[in-house]
Parts: structure tokens; C-alpha cells; sequence
């Protein structure tokens, strides 16, 4: 089976997911427990530092960075945006320039629309006087694209677990004889769910070089059962109904950008990779004493239906 951290060590990422591991954690730990390593997130508030986030795809599109101020762990404020920076996107000789978005500070996005390849490392760099010491600080980060992983097939099914009804997303597609990582994102009903707590992280651990024959990566509550979790609850998940059109999308991407990802799944404020922002001890490949991160990753995508109930 797949060996999956996001199911396994998600007390602070409290999703739906989390909700179906507490309900159904021996099930699923026979499914994706190995051993791992622990994380210790420092949660002490400590001075500011830059955050940046940005991908590349290979998707041909408006690529987009963020930059901002990361704020105290326990302030629950939206992290400080940073205008005015000049920020570039660089591979081989091709130069992309970013413009900060009207009415969006600290978003910046490609004047031109551009589609990244597997193969190609791209790397970013940010002017910024972060410090408003007169001087414009540089920040850098590169990052390498995977080779895409065809996604051949989705398959959304029925379960009943105890007393709640899910919908869960199969994958099929066939892992390479490497060490892989992958991300997996989502769209339902053409809504876009592109929070970092809503998106599934795995590596191939117990399936390297084999087929994906229909596993399951992804466990979608009815929303016909919605009055059966607390209210708090619900403002973290992702509810499917039979007839629903699902969209899913799968990414081979670095060891470096997993991490990143898992690591901010546990980590309570770093769910919106454009409106907030991880804390400085989460692994980053932004230079300068900067945090957050710069990846690149092809997509691969299939689409399924959510099914009607057996009668």
C-alpha cells in the first residue's frame, strides 16, 4: 500500500481527513503506517522573516509567487503582504518577470503566460527591502521538475465506515522504480480547493515501480451526513455528493517540496499557500535567511463522477 504521512501524523492539520483517521485510525493505520520520522515545530513566537511561495508547472498559465511577513504563531492574524518587490523567474536563457497583481499586495504573477518542462530547473529570485534598511535584500530559490507520472485513471467509489458515508478517490497510474514523491489536488464541481491542508501528499515507500491498481488517496464525507459533525468540523472539510464531477490532479515533486508540504499539513496556520505563510523552522529552499518555498512539478489529470447509491 501506499505509504502516506498525511494520514498518519495529522493531529495540527485538522481537515476531514484527520476526522476520518480518528474514526477510523486502525483501518487506515494498517494502510499507510511506517515508521517516521518525528517533526518538533518550534511554536514560539520569534522575530519576522520573509515568506515566500511560488510554483512552477508545466501547465501553460500565469505561474504565481507570494511574498509576505510571516506574523507570531498565536497572533491568528493573515500575514503581512509585501508590495514593491521585483521578482523574476529564470531557466537556461528564458527570463519571466513578475508583476504584482492590481488589488492583490504580495501576489506577483507572470506578465505572460508560460508552461514549465520536466526536466528544466527553474530558478526564482526576489529584490525586496525587507528590512527598510534603504537596501534591496535578495532572496533566491531553485527548483527542479520532475518527470510527470501519467495519471491513467480516477475512480470515485462508495463506503460505508461505521456511520458515516464517504466517497472514496482511487488512483491508477504506474510509480517508477525510484524513490518518488507525489501531490495530489483537486476540483469539484469546478471548485478549486488549493489550500495546502486540503492537498494529499504520499511517497511510493510500499509501491516503488509496482502499478497503482486503485488505491485510495482521498475520503470525501456525504454531504447528506453534514448535520453529523460539529460545526467546527465542517469549516474544514470537503463534502462530495452523488453526481458530483471530480477532477483530480497528480504531481511527481522533489523529497525537498514533500517535506515542505507535510510539514506545513501539521502546522496550524499553513493552510493558504497565497495568505499565510509556514513558520521560519519549516524546511525551505529560500535563501537568505527567507522562508517558505519554490517548486516545480508536472501535472498529470483524470476526472471521475461520484456515484449514486446502490438501491
Amino acid at each position: 500500500m501506499l505509504h502516506n504521512r498525511y494520514f498518519t501524523s495529522i493531529s495540527k492539520c485538522y481537515t476531514y481527513f484527520s476526522y476520518v483517521f480518528r474514526v477510523f485510525s486502525v483501518c487506515l493505520l494498517v494502510m499507510f503506517a511506517s515508521c517516521t520520522e518525528t517533526i518538533d515545530i518550534n511554536t514560539d513566537n520569534s522575530k519576522p522573516v520573509i515568506v515566500i511561495y511560488g510554483t512552477v508547472t508545466d501547465e501553460l498559465s500565469y505561474q504565481e509567487v507570494s511574498v509576505s511577513s510571516s506574523a507570531g504563531y498565536f497572533d491568528n492574524k493573515v500575514n503581512p503582504k509585501i508590495s514593491g518587490a521585483k521578482v523574476t523567474i529564470t531557466s537556461g536563457s528564458d527570463v519571466y518577470s513578475l508583476k504584482e497583481v492590481s488589488g492583490t499586495p504580495g501576489l506577483y504573477r507572470t506578465t505572460t503566460k508560460m508552461a514549465g518542462a520536466p526536466g528544466r530547473t527553474y530558478k526564482l529570485k526576489v529584490e525586496v527591502d525587507y528590512n527598510d534598511d534603504g537596501v534591496n535584500e535578495v532572496y533566491e530559490a531553485t527548483a527542479d521538475m520532475e518527470g510527470k507520472v501519467p495519471l491513467d485513471s480516477i475512480k470515485v467509489g462508495r463506503q460505508l465506515l461505521s456511520q458515516y458515508n464517504y466517497f472514496p478517490v482511487k488512483i491508477y497510474a504506474q510509480d517508477p522504480s525510484t524513490d518518488d514523491y507525489y501531490l495530489c489536488r483537486y476540483e469539484i464541481n469546478d471548485s478549486v480547493y488549493n489550500k495546502i491542508s486540503r492537498y494529499i501528499v504520499f511517497d511510493d515507500t510500499s509501491l516503488n515501480g509496482q502499478y497503482i491498481d486503485g488505491i485510495p488517496v482521498g475520503y470525501f464525507p456525504d454531504v447528506k451526513d453534514k448535520s453529523k459533525y460539529s460545526d467546527s468540523d465542517v469549516k474544514e472539510m470537503t463534502f462530495m455528493a452523488e453526481g458530483d464531477s471530480v477532477k483530480f490532479q497528480m504531481s511527481r515533486i522533489t523529497k525537498g517540496y514533500y517535506r515542505f508540504l507535510f510539514q506545513c499539513q501539521q502546522e496550524k496556520n499553513g493552510e493558504d499557500p497565497f495568505f499565510g505563510g509556514p513558520l521560519s523552522n519549516i524546511d525551505t529552499n529560500i535563501s537568505n535567511g527567507g522562508t517558505g518555498y519554490f517548486a516545480a512539478f508536472a501535472v498529470s489529470e483524470a476526472k471521475g463522477v461520484a456515484p449514486k447509491q446502490d438501491k
